[in-house]
């Protein structure tokens, strides 16, 4: 399984705060799961600015997922 995470407003835009998936995405990079994401509907992953993990460390969209892998995504964080 795959484990995909939505931190912030995009786990409330999007209605959930995690998805399994399975293991069809292994050998694919973050970027094509990103796309095909929204493609099922999750339109607030169009975001440019959304920053993605990999395994808990932050990555390039070319990135490969393997198996058992979790991919997290989150907008940038603004403090004050």
């Amino acid at each position: 399984m795959i484990n995909v995470l939505f931190f912030a407003r995009l786990k409330d835009q999007i209605g959930q705060a995690e998805l399994s998936l399975d293991n069809e995405f292994a050998g694919k990079t973050v970027a094509e799961l990103q796309q095909v994401l929204i493609v099922q509907g999750m339109v607030a992953l169009q975001d440019r600015s959304i920053r993605i993990a990999l395994n808990q460390n932050f990555c390039e969209p070319d990135a490969v997922i393997k198996g058992g892998d979790e991919i997290a995504f989150m907008p940038p964080v603004t403090g004050g």
